[in-house]
């Protein structure tokens, strides 16, 4: 069975090496992996990568640059990748983010990645800090119980109730969306809500030396040209686990790619 991964970040590399150590004939496309995989074969054009393969590992995240792939492959061509864009509608495949183990890890990984961008991007220590984390769904629930675990006083804002009930249930402070006149005593504020949330009516709210951190889907909820007018730290941070964890993610893509295949999900 011949597999072509194509573009994305270094985890797709560590997803290729994976399937090149169960035996498969793995083909890479826009991918720098020379110093992390070998065995893998390197194509310099996207058409001669895919050309007769039977399987296709889309980046992540899918953006409409690899949209053509599905003009360039067989109908029959196992499709793997993340949020799998209805362009491939008529391919069977599998999404990468429907499966429940799967977004419990990336959910993890996630936290992980946006705590190190707090603690690079942040001029006091995460212990004893407060923390406001926007939305309580599933990457919401893991940053916001890490940054509880490395002793920030954290406070969760949501607006549907059963998520503020959840987050209360599990000793958070909890907070309807932005009610208060002031939440100037946060010194890091985390979005993980893909909607207009952090709003230039927000942001007067916060104190200047805050940092917002928002990893929301793009382009996120955070309006940074007002940030930055403000003199605010913000950033989107988009795929942290390809960033922090690499090696982890991309093995575990690679392992569910290998259990699709071989009847295992």
């Amino acid at each position: 069975m011949v597999i072509t991964v194509v573009g994305g970040d270094v985890r797709q590399c560590y997803l290729a090496g994976t399937l090149v150590n169960h035996g498969f004939d793995v083909r890479i496309y826009d991918l720098a992996c020379d110093d992390i995989v070998s065995g893998v074969k390197k194509y310099d054009k996207l058409g001669a990568a895919l050309k007769g393969c039977d399987v296709v590992v889309l980046p992540t995240p899918v953006s409409k640059r690899w949209h053509m792939v599905a003009n360039m492959v067989r109908e029959n061509t196992i499709i793997f990748g993340w949020n799998i864009p209805k362009k491939f509608a008529g391919f069977p495949t599998c999404d990468f983010g429907q499966i429940e183990d799967v977004a419990v890890k990336n959910a993890i990984a996630t936290a992980e990645g946006t705590i190190a961008e707090a603690i690079k991007l942040g001029t006091i220590n995460i212990s004893g800090s407060t923390c406001l984390v926007t939305g309580y769904g599933r990457c919401a629930k893991e940053i916001a119980l890490r940054l509880r675990l490395l002793g920030a006083y954290v406070t969760v804002a949501a607006r549907n109730v059963i998520q503020r009930e959840t987050a209360s249930f599990n000793g958070f402070i909890v907070s309807d969306m932005f009610e208060k006149d002031s939440y100037s005593e946060y010194d890091f504020v985390i979005n993980t809500i893909p909607a207009d949330v952090i709003t230039p009516q927000v942001i007067d709210k916060f104190s200047k030396n805050v940092v917002i951190i928002d990893i929301a889907s793009a382009p996120g909820g955070t309006d940074f040209s007002y940030c930055r007018e403000c003199g605010i730290r913000a950033v989107h941070s988009l795929s942290l686990p390809g960033i922090y964890s690499p090696k982890t993610s991309g093995e575990i893509l690679g392992n569910v790619v290998i259990r699709h295949l071989t009847g295992g999900v």
